[in-house]
């Protein structure tokens, strides 16, 4: 009997390959890192073979690790960072270009000269997204009018494109499926919601034909087979990384709300199955299509919070681990006054601002790494507190509680912090997998080896965070966050 479910957690610096077996217990992890390409200030880019490549070999170490076959694997399930695009020739597989990464914002200028009420007016009642440098049509024309290659591709009938699911589902089923999930069509700013098909007008307005597609399917289709493990192993569940965090930690309820801090943070609630234009600095997405169902997401992002501190170790280098800044932020009492906007790649929330650059204010001769560190931490925590400030006056609600996930949650020190300065409680699970879990749990309702009505529930909350900041000084820090804030608006603009 094939007892266990092989998911690929596709991140923004990593892949990482879990093995669940039917209670949704892992058995098996591997993971690796893959390049980050930054040809230009404002560009990030991935190299999707590379990408394809890692996930293959870190799923064959998964099922070694755990002496498991292909025989033993009953469904496949494909998880990953949103908002990354390539393309590629549907003949011979190879891409045309590196891929542009979510944190790309070399396309700035094209969004500036849009006319943003008119998108307001035609294409938001019907996406539920806000414009963006990172939303697929924008790209692909920023692509057509800069790389000459790009535009003869586009029109010649032999390249396709699509986000990382797609990729990797074309891949590990021999080009024989070409699909993306809801979510991913959703925040991928293009997706007509009310009609459930590509919103057409947003690319024939930039000359970029619809043939190059993939087709938007429910979370818990059936996207093929895979054969490169060594015997047919069917693919039954994609979701993206945020959207699959959400259903894993049982946020399936309008109403209840995540929190998931990795390359980027994300706020996910739950809003159930209407469809509502969202207010400005959020967005409404696909959260998941179950047969035919689909439940809508109100979601806030910050582009940079994990990758903030991988910056601190590899670009700053002040620290050796992500773990180290946990023990650095509590050597202190505080950040000495240091306050760390950490728009490395522009703002998000709580107002769209791609030519926004990370500063660092209030340094003195005084000022310690730790100080540093710590104020980095509290950055994120910052950013937090901005998301939850445009989601409570959006939707007009008082959040009580959040749930964490993600690598940067295990840090106790930056999550007191998010309890403090969102003010309410937080709770973490003992594992920091909810987006693999997700789509194992997705991938496991595509191969009816559970119903929505009997699906197990194997998340355990090691701890909860409670606000224990006075009122006082949480509302001075976030003043002078907000001041930090506004003194770096537009850095690039000019």
């Amino acid at each position: 009997m094939r007892n266990y479910i092989l998911v690929i957690d596709e991140g923004t610096t990593g892949t990482r390959a879990l093995i669940f077996d039917r209670s949704f217990k892992i058995v098996s992890v591997s993971y690796t890192e893959f390049t980050q390409y930054t040809p230009a200030e404002n560009m990030v880019e991935h190299d999707f073979d590379e990408i394809y490549d890692k996930s293959v070999d870190m799923c064959k170490k998964a099922m070694e690790k755990a002496g498991l076959t292909a025989e033993d694997i009953a469904c496949v399930g494909v998880t990953n960072q949103r908002c990354t695009y390539g393309v590629w020739n549907k003949h011979t597989g190879k891409p045309l270009r590196r891929g542009t990464v979510r944190q790309d914002t070399r396309a700035a200028a094209l969004v500036d000269a849009a006319d943003n009420e008119q998108y307001k007016k035609e294409f938001l009642p019907l996406t539920g997204i806000h414009t963006g440098a990172c939303r697929i049509n924008i790209i692909l024309k920023w692509l057509v009018d800069h790389e000459p290659e790009v535009a003869p591709a586009l029109n010649s009938g032999d390249y396709i494109t699509g986000t990382i699911d797609t990729w990797l589902i074309w891949k590990l089923t021999g080009g024989k499926v070409h699909a993306i999930a809801s979510s991913n069509a959703s925040a991928a700013g293009c997706f007509d919601m009310k009609n459930n098909c590509w919103c057409e007008p947003m690319f024939t307005q930039y000359g970029i034909p619809m043939n190059i597609l993939p087709t938007i399917c429910d979370e818990d289709a059936n996207y093929g087979e895979t054969t490169v493990f060594g015997a047919p192993i069917p693919i039954t569940g994609a979701i993206a990384d945020q959207q699959s965090s959400l259903f894993a930690q049982n946020c399936r309820v309008p109403g209840t709300a995540k929190c998931t801090n990795g390359t980027g943070t994300f706020m996910d609630i739950n809003v159930g199955d209407e469809f509502a234009i969202p207010p400005t600095g959020l967005d409404l997405m696909s959260a998941w299509t179950l047969d035919g169902d689909r439940k809508y997401l109100m979601e806030g992002m910050l582009a940079v919070t994990g990758s903030a501190v991988q910056w601190l170790r590899d670009g700053l280098g002040i620290i050796t681990s992500s773990a180290e800044t946990e023990t650095l932020a509590a050597s202190v009492s505080d950040t000495n006054g240091v306050y760390f906007v950490i728009n490395l790649a522009g703002m998000t929330v709580p107002r769209y601002d791609p030519y926004s650059r990370g500063t660092i204010f209030g340094i003195t001769r005084g000022t310690s790494k730790a100080n540093i560190v710590r104020a980095a931490l509290e950055g994120i925590a910052f950013g937090m507190a901005d998301i939850m400030e445009a989601i409570e006056k959006g939707m007009n609600i008082k959040m009580k509680e959040i749930k964490i996930d993600g690598g940067a949650s295990k840090n106790n020190v930056l999550a007191q912090m998010f309890a403090d300065y969102i003010d309410c409680d937080v709770f973490r699970p003992d594992s920091a997998e909810a987006t693999a879990l997700g789509c194992a749990q997705i991938a496991a309702l595509g191969a009816k080896i559970y119903g929505q009505n009997n699906l197990p529930d194997p998340l355990v909350y090691d701890r909860v965070f409670k606000p224990m900041m006075d009122p006082a000084v949480r509302a001075a820090n976030l003043k002078n966050h907000k001041k930090a804030l506004t003194r770096q608006e537009g850095w690039l603009k000019d």
